[in-house]
């Protein structure tokens, strides 16, 4: 079964992370699926032998919003990742990663329900020329937009999909909603698994892991950051290492929580870490 709920599951952490001395400034790191597909593959690989049991493509990014510009279509870039993502898994279990658009919806922006809902159609309409198991729809933090998302996806396919949004220190989101709101309404939309990654490091990550337990009964994943960022000349650095990292997530484990992976700074070396205190 792709979606253990009762033993452990490792996801993997940031591509990002991985991915910025192979970056130009201003570039998506998604063109690099098609660019320099080898450097994608060889950071899978590192997830892998890390501990890492599923694998989230490269796709984050690779939505209309935010590869205007580039050359490159949604399409080109879905269906790279995600052979890029196969050739590196094989038979394990390879996630499409679907990020906000990166526009507000009416009435805060200009992008209307049903243009965002054609976004993220069209994005998985491109991935399921594929092989691809489940979907991870990650660091949201607008309940609109994540439902637009959801419903594009089960409209199109029956994959299991997981949501995680992003909170801010107070345990809001940046639209005011408290994890109660998000796990109630996501649930309500038929999501399998919930969450929260991003923004946070795992020690302010905890008080928002107990809200989940407290709020669903779903699976819950958590991916924080390696810790609080830091702009170290002109260099963004993380403020915790792995073994730290392992001994906060150790202590979501006792609240039951099951799945972990790792978001911004996070490394193969995190995954291990939390694998090595967990099993």
């Amino acid at each position: 079964m792709i979606l253990d709920k009762e033993n452990f599951t490792f996801f993997d952490g940031a591509m990002g992370t991985m991915l910025q001395q192979h970056l130009t400034p201003g570039q998506p790191p998604e063109i690099l699926n098609l660019i320099k597909p080898d450097v994608i593959i060889e950071v899978h690989r590192a997830y892998i032998q890390a501990g890492s049991d599923i694998i989230t493509a490269n796709t984050f990014g690779a939505i209309e919003t935010k590869l205007k510009g580039t050359g490159y279509s949604v399409e080109e870039v879905v269906q790279a990742a995600l052979a890029n993502a196969r050739q590196a898994a094989g038979d394990g279990p390879v996630a499409l990663d679907m990020g906000p658009t990166g526009e507000f919806i009416e009435p805060l922006g200009d992008l209307s329900y049903e243009e965002v809902y054609s976004l993220y159609a069209r994005q998985i309409k491109a991935a399921l020329t594929q092989k691809v198991d489940l979907v991870l729809l990650e660091t949201f933090f607008d309940l609109t937009e994540a439902k637009a998302a959801i419903e594009a996806v089960k409209n199109h396919c029956s994959l299991p999909v997981i949501c995680t949004f992003t909170f801010q220190n107070k345990g809001k989101t940046l639209m005011g909603k408290d994890v109660q709101s998000v796990a109630t309404s996501l649930e309500e939309w038929g999501v399998d698994a919930v969450g929260a990654n991003c923004s946070l490091g795992p020690n302010e990550m905890l008080t928002i892991a107990e809200s989940f337990v407290a709020s669903t009964k779903l699976p819950i994943l958590i991916q924080p950051n390696a810790g609080l960022p830091k702009l170290v000349n002109g260099e963004t650095l993380y403020d915790i290492s792995p073994e730290e990292f392992s001994t906060s997530i150790k202590d979501m484990a006792k609240l039951g929580i099951k799945w972990f992976g790792g978001c911004c700074g996070t490394t193969p070396d995190f995954i291990r870490a939390i694998k090595e205190s967990l099993t």
